[in-house]
């Protein structure tokens, strides 16, 4: 488990929050308001609680009372209406700020580098996008109007109370001073343990993640012991730090009550002596209001007091949303170009990168590839060939060297502009959850239908498409759960046929695919390349025989490069990879 850091900024952290609900500051003042004018009732009506033990009740006074319990009837039934319209306004508020929270943290999702997804889980970052923004959302809800009601009614008691009996004032004081003191120090214990809890969380989200999205892998190879063994390891340890967090923060409640308890005792006893003794002008009535008073004073204290675990968690909650959001984006040079058309030269000089440092993946690589040319890329598995795809699509920053497309470094292109001219067809195809038409159109967001079937077509995807309960209009979800992997990997090279960019990429675009399956999309794939500068990654060494160019890879450097008869006359590595896929002139697989 990550080891947990406690909250480093809280005061920075509430700005953060302001700064999304200063749009609704003129409601916020309403709220604010209504707050003062039911605290105002309250005092009030408490105060008349008093007169009326004192001068209705004592006095046998019925008309008197009866005039007053209206009175005090209506003014409850205002101040039921404005909490009313309090709660009202702060469900919207809340729901409004979570959802731009929400809306900012998605985007800033879509805008940060791979880099970032390569070093964080992916049920770690579900976590912060739905539980951490739910937790905001739940105190925004829970806390708001009960801070601003809280401190106008500590101050508004205070002040009924003092002038009613400064003695009584002093004995809620004191209380007041014991349930503060000991409150600041369990916080200090809280505000980590729920930082931790909201850590454990996020692993927990991550296992959940990874073993429903490779449950298939889980009971192929009989691992669901194993899944289990380690899923409850993990839900111990967040339970743990769930209990502690909810136990250090559980102590504060009876502690208060206890305070208050005794506060109640003293005061009643108090106001009894002197009522015996005939001494400080206290009667019933005002030990009664008195009473009263101290349950609405406190009250407001103990509310905020048990949100402490609330607003804690809101607050760590709060640090990792904007921890997100304070990612540093993808960003285009301040002079990068809008190319929209290209010729298809692309070269990489002396191109050398590591995802980590120390860790060379490619090593001055040097490769050219003219308009219209068909470089294959071969090489054994994590020889670096999906990475220099990876940069001639600007995903990862360079180390040194330069990848260059017709003359210009890729990094001085606009992103968005270099991925439409470069597309890439993935060796493992992602479909989203929506219908078939949609999931090839998102190759070309304004392909017509006509131009979408076409693609398929071409892909000889059409045939298996109609088959389906809607066709084109069947709407696929589970990344198309419901399809073979071949199906997924045709409609992807639809895709990739409805964009029809100048530079392509195929990334062992046909390896999920069954030999009489290859045999057409071949034929689709010389179709496509045509015209087209194409890089083929392949393992399959037959399916790139045809190469302009073929390049070598091995620990990250170019070892080989030429024509297959070329490579195969040499007899050097190439020549030994594809001896090794075909001994005995079976093709291995």
């Amino acid at each position: 488990m990550r080891v947990a850091v406690s909250i480093n900024d809280w005061r920075g952290t509430v700005h953060r929050i302001w700064a999304y609900l200063a749009s609704k500051k003129w409601r916020l003042f309403g709220v604010f308001l209504m707050t003062v004018v039911t605290t105002a009732v309250t005092i009030v009506g408490n105060r008349f609680n008093g007169i009326v033990v004192d001068t209705y009740i004592a006095k046998h006074n019925l008309r008197g009372l009866y005039i007053i319990c209206l009175v005090l009837a209506g003014m409850y039934v205002v101040s039921s209406a404005f909490t009313y319209w309090q709660n009202y306004t702060m469900i919207d508020v809340a729901q409004d700020t979570s959802a731009r929270i929400r809306h900012d943290i998605f985007a800033k999702l879509q805008r940060l580098p791979m880099r970032y997804f390569d070093t964080h889980d992916n049920g770690d970052v579900m976590s912060t996008l739905t539980n951490d923004v739910d937790n905001i959302n739940t105190a925004l809800m829970q806390t708001f109007v009960q801070l601003f009601t809280g401190i106008i009614s500590v101050v508004g008691m205070l002040g009924a109370m003092i002038v009613l009996s400064p003695l009584l004032t002093v004995i809620v004081l004191l209380s007041t001073v014991m349930t503060y003191t000991f409150s600041r120090m369990a916080a200090r214990v809280t505000q980590k343990a729920f930082t931790i809890q909201q850590s454990a969380l996020g692993d927990l989200n991550s296992q959940i993640e990874e073993s429903v999205s490779g449950k298939r892998a889980v009971q192929l190879f009989n691992h669901e012991q194993m899944s289990l063994d380690r899923f409850a390891q993990t839900n111990t340890q967040y339970t743990a730090a769930a209990y502690r967090a909810q136990l250090f923060s559980g102590a504060m409640g009876p502690f208060n009550n206890m305070t208050n308890n005794v506060a109640y005792l003293l005061i009643t006893a108090a106001g009894a002596i002197s009522i015996v003794s005939g001494r400080g002008g206290i009667t019933v009535g005002v030990i009664f209001t008195f009473l009263i008073y101290l349950r609405n004073f406190t009250g407001p204290i103990n509310n905020t007091l048990n949100l402490i675990n609330t607003l804690q968690l809101s607050l760590a909650s709060a640090e990792r949303v904007f921890k997100v959001i304070d990612e540093e984006p993808e960003r285009d040079l301040p002079d990068a170009e809008a190319i929209t058309t290209t010729t298809g030269a692309v070269s990489f000089d002396h191109v050398s990168f590591a995802y980590e440092p120390g860790k060379e993946i490619l090593h001055d690589v040097n490769i050219e590839a003219h308009p219209g040319d068909t470089v294959a890329i071969v090489g054994p598995t994590g020889a670096g060939k999906t990475t220099m795809m990876n940069l001639l699509t600007n995903l990862y920053p360079l180390q040194s060297g330069t990848v260059r497309l017709d003359g210009r470094d890729v990094t001085t292109i606009k992103r968005q502009n270099l991925r439409r001219l470069v597309t890439v067809v993935q060796q493992e195809s992602h479909m989203f959850t929506a219908s078939v038409a949609d999931n090839i159109r998102n190759g070309s967001l304004d392909a017509t239908d006509d131009e979408v079937h076409a693609a398929a077509e071409q892909a000889h995807a059409d045939h298996f498409i109609r088959q389906l309960p809607n066709g084109y209009d069947t709407v696929l979800t589970e990344d198309a759960a419901g399809l073979s992997q071949g199906q997924r990997q045709l409609l992807s090279i639809a895709r990739a046929f409805v964009t029809n960019a100048p530079v392509l990429v195929l990334d062992e675009a046909t390896s999920p695919i069954d030999s009489n399956t290859e045999l057409d999309v071949q034929h689709a794939m010389t179709e496509l390349m045509r015209g087209k500068t194409s890089f083929v990654i392949a393992h399959r060494l037959s399916t790139i025989r045809r190469a302009t160019t073929i390049v070598v890879i091995d620990g990250g450097r170019v070892v080989e490069r030429g024509t297959h008869e070329e490579l195969l006359a040499a007899k050097g590595f190439y020549y030994q990879l594809y001896e090794s896929q075909f001994q005995g002139g079976t093709q291995s697989s």
